[in-house]
């Protein structure tokens, strides 16, 4: 990997004729927030942040020129242009038909603490528990997801579930491209900041669009990203960069 703050300088260069897109994967620390805000009215640059949460969360008290990625980016809502995959109505809908029954068989306590719904997605932690309950509730998993758009991993100690059609930020940032923009007849140039393994594939895609940046902590381990930047005081001056453009 490469040092991302050291090549920005030419790396803005090259794109000065582009439309330039940052996506923040990652929560920006407080101090830095309004930063990110101030460079989401510069012209030529946009500005978005990607989420397991739903994008009704995302949008409370974040300003109306952002792009916001809820559900890993199964929902997008950009300045400009709004997109929804097609099918995750439904998918809402089912899983919060599961976490019903499973209230009902488990009782409301149980269900608060041990089941975990975040966007499309969820989790259902079984530690602890003793075998027959394990045994019914994957029964009851397994029966009403069942000819659904639901599909599921279950191990000793855990169930996940999840949409059966395939989705992570890979297709995000394949789906942004195409709703982005095209300046001076130039497809955009994509920066984007994660420090998550779910950051992998859109590691992967942002490599053909841009340049992938892996954030501190989780420099070391193997990964797609191009750059990285060790800690927030370099991410601090990679966005006083990208304001003074």
């Amino acid at each position: 990997m490469i040092a991302f703050l050291q090549e920005l300088p030419d790396l803005l260069k090259s794109s000065s004729k582009r439309l330039k897109c940052l996506l923040f994967s990652i929560d920006v620390p407080g101090p830095m927030f309004k930063q990110v805000l101030h460079l989401s009215g510069k012209p030529s640059l946009l500005v978005g942040f990607v989420s397991r949460r739903p994008l009704s969360e995302m949008k409370k008290g974040f300003p109306n020129n952002l792009i916001l990625a809820g559900f890993n980016g199964m929902e997008i809502d950009g300045p400009d242009f709004f997109w929804k995959f097609p099918k995750l109505p439904t998918i809402r809908y089912q899983l919060d038909e599961l976490f019903k029954l499973l209230t009902m068989e488990a009782g409301p306590d149980w269900t608060r603490q041990n089941v975990h719904l975040l966007g499309a997605e969820m989790t259902i932690d079984l530690k602890g528990e003793n075998q027959l309950k394990i045994n019914r509730l994957r029964q009851l998993v397994q029966n009403n997801i069942a000819g659904s758009l639901l599909g599921a991993t279950i191990s000793d100690n855990m169930i996940c579930v999840f949409p059966q059609d395939h989705w992570n930020r890979q297709m995000l940032i394949k789906k942004i491209v195409d709703l982005l923009p095209v300046e001076n007849g130039l497809l955009p140039t994509i920066f984007y900041f994660g420090a998550d393994r779910r950051d992998e594939p859109a590691f992967q895609e942002t490599n053909l669009h841009g340049y992938s940046v892996l954030l501190r902590e989780n420099i070391g381990r193997k990964t797609a990203a191009r750059y990285y930047l060790r800690n927030n005081r370099e991410l601090q001056k990679v966005l006083i960069l990208f304001g003074n453009q």
